[in-house]
């Protein structure tokens, strides 16, 4: 079965600034911006902003549950949010995508986001000269294949899985790039 994204969710635009985000470790409200999200579609969320911010509505803050997609890159990465502290909003780089189906799951259609079909469809019809712009409209119109719940489940634990893998393959090459440079150093001293 194929749905486009609204027949299966409510999409919102992320929080805009009017002017440059202003840091304050006291701050009560933490921003999630495009440096959060990484090109595998692993959100970090041990290092956001924290900000203050008045009269910010309630429907501003993400909630678990909810998928991300940055709409102004020129690498549309998508992200399903599975926990979130309470007071978060993304920048207006993003789309919040808050499913109202029961039979689509958030972590698969971010997946689906993140697949060669989706990512065709958002080179052939984003906007934008140097930087790509996907707007609401063309995010609203892709058609997401939606299998039966546990294909979804399978899917979504398999990519989890691999997710977690690449973290560590980055890590791990990481320091073994730190560990060749110092023993290169300690070679000419």
């Amino acid at each position: 079965m194929k749905k486009t994204i609204l027949k299966i969710a409510e999409i919102k635009s992320g929080f805009l600034f009017k002017e440059s985000i202003k840091s304050d470790k006291d701050g009560i409200i933490s921003v999630i911006q495009l440096k959060d999200v990484d090109e595998n579609g692993i959100l970090n969320v041990s290092n956001l902003q924290r900000i203050t911010l008045e009269n910010v509505d309630h429907r501003n803050f993400i909630t678990a549950g909810d998928v991300l997609l940055k709409a102004k890159t020129n690498h549309p990465v998508s992200v399903f949010v599975k926990d979130v502290s309470a007071n978060t909003i993304v920048t207006a780089h993003y789309f919040i995508i808050r499913i109202k189906r029961t039979d689509v799951l958030p972590g698969y259609l971010a997946w689906y986001l993140n697949q060669r079909p989706a990512q065709n469809y958002f080179d052939k019809q984003a906007g934008g000269t140097r930087i790509q712009v996907i707007n609401k409209q063309v995010l609203g119109e892709l058609e997401v294949v939606i299998p039966g719940r546990n294909i979804q489940e399978k899917i979504v634990k398999i990519y989890s899985l691999y997710q977690k893998e690449q973290n560590l393959m980055d890590v791990l090459q990481a320091k073994k790039h730190k560990l060749i440079l110092s023993q290169l150093l300690s070679v000419i001293d």
